[in-house]
């Protein structure tokens, strides 16, 4: 078994390589943005370090979102054209389940009960969820249990909503990472005043194609597959234009169609 992982939901895209036994072979770029000229050459590289062909790979998964909306469309098409050429299913997975799931063992590590992953949505919006980091002796059964959904909210009910959780367990820590550290640290700071808090390394903080591959590897071990034509986007709100259009404040210059 071998999954193909792409990862576009962030600054920087990514691909990866696992598996049957869990070994990641990644390729990452070091440029924002650069998703739509590099994601093939990333996908060539991971295979390579994997040592297959793409011939050889057994299924395709892709980070559906939330996140940048140019780039989570980037990702799912690049993964449903190449599982449709390959003949091969496809795994959506959660930008924000991934950005957990990176960061699980040293949340664990520092004694978090929390796993909060955060996606700056701008003007103090954030797209993020709320995970309980459950483990045993045994480092294959870390596991996070969402206990508040994702979806977007502002930065300000989603700590009260937090801190709420945090009522129930005297002590109880909580890790935060996403580039929604980068945005509302200080809003963070503020309003976790008082409650035991740490924030992940940006080594660590950003999206990542390798947990994107450990959750499709357990996925795919449990038949949680789909055509290519069923894996979609997760936005988690309209896009600005639509917003607009909806609204009826688009410009009419923009929404009248061009006349060729």
């Amino acid at each position: 078994m071998y999954i193909l992982a792409i990862e576009t939901t962030g600054k920087y895209g990514s691909a990866s390589v696992i598996n049957e036994t869990g070994k990641v072979f990644s390729a990452a770029s070091g440029e924002e943005m650069n998703h739509l000229k590099g994601m093939m050459l990333l996908v060539d590289e991971a295979i390579r370090e994997a040592g297959i062909t793409k011939a050889e790979l057994t299924h395709i998964a892709a980070s559906v979102g939330p996140g940048s909306f140019t780039g989570i469309r980037i990702g799912v098409v690049t993964a449903r054209v190449m599982a449709q050429m390959l003949g091969l299913p496809c795994i959506g997975v959660s930008s924000l389940e991934a950005m957990g799931e990176r960061v699980l063992s040293d949340a664990i590590a520092s004694g978090a009960l929390y796993v909060v992953p955060l996606i700056n949505a701008r003007r103090h919006q954030t797209y993020a969820g709320v995970y309980e980091a459950q483990y045993t002796s045994d480092l294959e059964h870390q596991a996070l249990f969402p206990v508040m959904e994702e979806k977007q909210y502002m930065i300000e009910d989603l700590l009260a909503g937090l801190k709420n959780k945090l009522a129930e367990y005297d002590g109880a820590s909580v890790y935060f990472t996403g580039d929604g550290i980068d945005a509302y640290r200080e809003i963070i700071e503020e309003e976790m005043s008082g409650h035991h808090y740490v924030f992940a390394d940006e080594d660590l903080r950003y999206q990542h194609s390798g947990s994107v591959a450990v959750i499709a590897l357990k996925r795919s071990k449990a038949g949680k597959v789909l055509a290519y034509n069923e894996l979609m986007p997760e936005y988690m709100r309209l896009a600005e234009a639509e917003q607009r259009l909806r609204a009826g404040t688009l410009s009419e210059r923009i929404r009248k169609p061009v006349q060729i």
